[in-house]
């Protein structure tokens, strides 16, 4: 995943969870797919944990995304409809 592929001036936490919403219904990203643990994510890049943290809390809490522990998170099964995906 890459940075490169977000709208300009868009704060990063934003940009990110459109980014991972266009992936999830694209299909790049398919139900049960597991998404890389936090760290990981945000040193690929180059963002705080902190900024991952809150974009897979915001996704998780809009039903997106399902977390187990000792799991990470992964994509939910049953997708609410896309409101709205983001700028790009």
């Amino acid at each position: 995943m890459t940075l490169d592929l977000l709208p300009e001036g868009m704060p990063l936490q934003a940009a990110l969870i459109a980014l991972l919403r266009r992936r999830i219904f694209s299909g790049a990203l398919g139900a049960g797919a597991r998404l890389p643990s936090t760290r990981a994510l945000a040193a690929e890049l180059g963002v705080s944990r902190n900024t991952v943290l809150a974009a897979y809390d915001s996704l998780r809490a809009e039903g997106y995304l399902v977390a187990r522990p000792g799991s990470g998170h992964r994509v939910a099964g049953d997708l609410p409809e896309p409101a709205d995906l983001g700028a790009g």
